[in-house]
């Protein structure tokens, strides 16, 4: 299954550079190109006890997302592998805060929803011609609510060498950060 994890997830990328990739015309976006872009440069420059801080505001408003990440490190995942999706979180946390984008608590429930959805689209590439897996590829990124999120956690994933990786935990790592995605696409607006 990670083997078609890292096949769907390069087509993806290749449906980025043909331009598949929504742009904010074409989808109303919870996490703006402009906000990412500043929770990104604010985590890079925030020390530990600042990035702690940021971790208690997640611990407050979205406790079952940090739960889902640090649950990590109990199923044998190497600590700089969790770091990768915890940064994630954090920025993930800073854009949403920045564009006043309000979201309720995301349950264990929703979070569930969204891996299943995860896992069913990767089940339904399987065995696809290429042509066939290249459509399907350019319609699940069409239909992304949050491309910007999205490609910025491909992006550090791969950076750090978490798509590659040739250690099998690391599928999990892959499937926390991307199912933060879906979490935050679908989560409802705060009233």
């Amino acid at each position: 299954m990670l083997r078609k994890l890292y096949h769907k997830l390069a087509l993806l990328r290749w449906a980025g550079k043909q331009g598949v990739m929504p742009n904010r015309t074409q989808t109303m976006t919870r996490i703006t190109e402009g906000s990412l872009t500043s929770a990104i440069h604010l985590i890079q420059k925030t020390d530990r006890k600042g990035q702690e801080a940021i971790c208690d505001e997640i611990f407050r408003e979205q406790p079952n997302l940090l739960a889902s990440v640090l649950v990590l490190t109990k199923i044998a995942v190497a600590p700089e592998h969790v770091e990768v999706v915890l940064e994630a979180l954090m920025v993930t946390y800073l854009a949403l805060k920045a564009s006043s984008e309000r979201i309720n608590t995301i349950t264990e429930e929703e979070q569930e929803r969204e891996l299943q959805r995860l896992v069913a689209s990767v089940k339904f590439a399987e065995g696809m011609t290429p042509a066939l897996m290249e459509e399907s590829i350019k319609q699940y990124v069409g239909f992304q609510k949050e491309p910007w999120l999205l490609a910025y956690v491909i992006a550090l994933q791969q950076r750090h060498g978490v798509l590659f990786s040739a250690n099998e935990n690391t599928k999990y790592v892959f499937l926390s950060a991307l199912n933060l995605v879906g979490c935050i696409a679908n989560a409802q607006r705060m009233a």
